[in-house]
């Protein structure tokens, strides 16, 4: 079962990391909402303190979420999905929809890697069995933060990127290279979408959204806006789910 974190009171809200993450990366933004919602951070398979079993694709990693849910009893809850974790948010939409009340997606995109994009997963991939998770995180972590975070910050997601496991960051590279195209899934699906854009983010490609359902909002930061700026993170999301709610 993953490792989770869990703490307030409510309707169930839940926080899902990203890619050489943990769900420590919430944890400047956790208290402004755990006196209104039941908070659920996760740690991905083969990340922070959760065990890669054979999660191979999003949709795997979806489901052990929908298992872990399932295990606290919760039939459906509002999904938080951090880059990688909104890839996986977008495959629990198409596959586990009644799990999905609503779903926010910060700093994630539902268009598929390019074909340099699934090139450089490769390489990513080549580099993890050589040289280690650790070379890897050197490589993309400065690039998350476009390159201007603050050192404190960065160094708290080089301690997150320490915890994941040379087969947890093949498996994730490997799921999302494979990731489908989600713009049409979205953009046709009768759920409250929010997409949270950071003005400084260079890891996630725009796309056109055609449904009434789907709000955009955007912080002045990079990929890592929960780190970058906690009070603009926080203002955008919770607007966003009171006009929801």
């Amino acid at each position: 079962m993953l490792h989770y974190h869990r703490q307030g009171t409510g309707e169930p809200l839940l926080l899902i990391h990203g890619f050489l993450s943990t769900n420590r990366v919430y944890d400047k933004i956790r208290s402004d909402f755990v006196d209104t919602y039941d908070v659920i951070s996760i740690d991905l398979p083969g990340h922070g303190k959760s065990t890669l079993k054979n999660e191979n694709t999003v949709y795997d990693y979806a489901h052990s979420i929908v298992q872990l849910l399932d295990s606290l009893k919760i039939t459906n809850a509002t999904w938080v999905g951090h880059s990688m974790g909104g890839y996986i948010t977008m495959a629990a939409i198409e596959k586990y929809t009644p799990y999905v009340r609503r779903a926010a997606f910060v700093y994630s995109s539902p268009v598929h890697d390019s074909e340099k994009d699934k090139a450089q997963r490769d390489e990513h991939i080549g580099l993890v069995k050589r040289e280690g998770v650790a070379a890897l995180a050197k490589k993309r972590i400065p690039t998350y933060f476009a390159f201007q975070g603050e050192p404190k910050d960065v160094r708290e997601a080089f301690r997150h990127a320490d915890q994941t496991t040379q087969e947890g960051a093949i498996a994730a590279l490997h799921a999302m290279k494979e990731r489908p195209n989600q713009v049409n899934m979205l953009n046709r699906v009768d759920l409250p979408l929010f997409f949270l854009e950071g003005t400084k983010d260079l890891s996630e490609a725009p796309f056109h959204a055609t449904s009434s359902q789907i709000t955009k909002s955007s912080t002045d930061t990079s990929h890592m806006g929960m780190l970058d700026n906690p009070n603009q993170f926080i203002t955008e999301l919770k607007n966003w789910l009171t006009l929801t709610h």
